[in-house]
């Protein structure tokens, strides 16, 4: 018999996910993180490139940035309502550092 639950049978407590499981669902989402942050690298490629060969001061394109950063954050706040708090933070260190980088290349 198991000491570890109600009557009803449900445990009691939302413990994490073991780090077998965070490391699983993470492998899953990479994909996801691809597709989301290679469309944002391409968009601030190619309003850069085109920019530059317009002859005008390269503008971020701030949308395209927000929309893939967003998707990738949803998907952080989902695994983190999920309780895989080891995959939800690697989620947000990765979005973090995506953003960052394409923004570093406006100065």
């Amino acid at each position: 018999m198991d000491m570890d639950t109600r009557a009803d049978g449900i445990r009691g407590g939302r413990e994490p996910r073991s780090g077998g499981a965070n490391l699983l669902v993470f492998l899953a989402l990479l994909p996801l993180d691809a597709l989301a942050g290679g469309y944002a690298w391409l968009a601030v490629g190619i309003g850069g490139w085109a920019d530059a060969h317009n002859g005008v001061e390269a503008t971020v394109p701030a949308m395209e940035l927000v929309a893939s950063g967003g998707v990738l954050a949803a998907a952080g706040l989902a695994l983190y309502w999920g309780r895989y708090l080891g995959a939800a933070v690697a989620q947000f260190v990765l979005t973090a550092a995506l953003i960052t980088w394409l923004l570093s290349s406006y100065g």
